[in-house]
This record gives structure tokens, C-alpha cells and sequence, in this order.
């Protein structure tokens, strides 16, 4: 697992976002709703989305998820991936 140092000094500063539990829906949602209103600050979200309770949110944010402030995603972990956000 990577710490908060490691993936500062790669990537910038990351707004942590838990969406492990929700719905498909609700996770969209949110996702949305974070990316709409991050501060200028933040470089990108990383997005908790386990895996232990199915791969649905996995596989939608990596493979499906799109929005116009989303330039890259990176798959982290199993459990974690990043949104980076222009």
C-alpha cells in the first residue's frame, strides 16, 4: 500500500473520497459531485472504492466513469484509484 508522502510527491495533493458501500448511482454521484467543487489545490481524488464486496465500482470508475475535468486515472491498488483532474 502507498503512503500519503509517496503519492504526494508523484501526484500532488489527492482529495481522499470513500465510496466503498454506496451504490453504483450514489458513487457516481459523489465522484461528480467532489470533481464539480475541488478546491485549485487538490490535483486529483483518490477515489476508495474496495473490492471485497464486488469489483461494480472497481471496474465502472477504471474502465466506464468519464468527465470532462478527468485527464487520467490511475489504478493504485486493488482497492484505490486516482482521478487526476485538470
Amino acid at each position: 500500500m502507498y503512503d500519503d508522502i509517496f503519492l504526494e510527491l508523484n501526484y500532488g495533493k489527492l482529495y481522499q473520497l470513500d465510496v466503498h458501500g454506496l451504490s453504483l448511482e450514489e458513487a457516481k454521484a459523489e465522484i461528480v459531485h467532489t470533481i464539480n467543487l475541488i478546491d485549485i489545490d487538490y490535483k486529483g481524488i483518490l477515489v476508495v472504492h474496495g473490492y471485497h464486496k464486488g469489483v461494480v465500482l472497481k471496474n465502472f470508475i477504471r474502465n466506464k466513469f468519464e468527465h470532462k475535468n478527468v485527464y487520467k486515472k490511475v489504478n493504485l491498488d486493488v482497492g484505490r484509484t486516482i482521478l487526476l483532474v485538470r
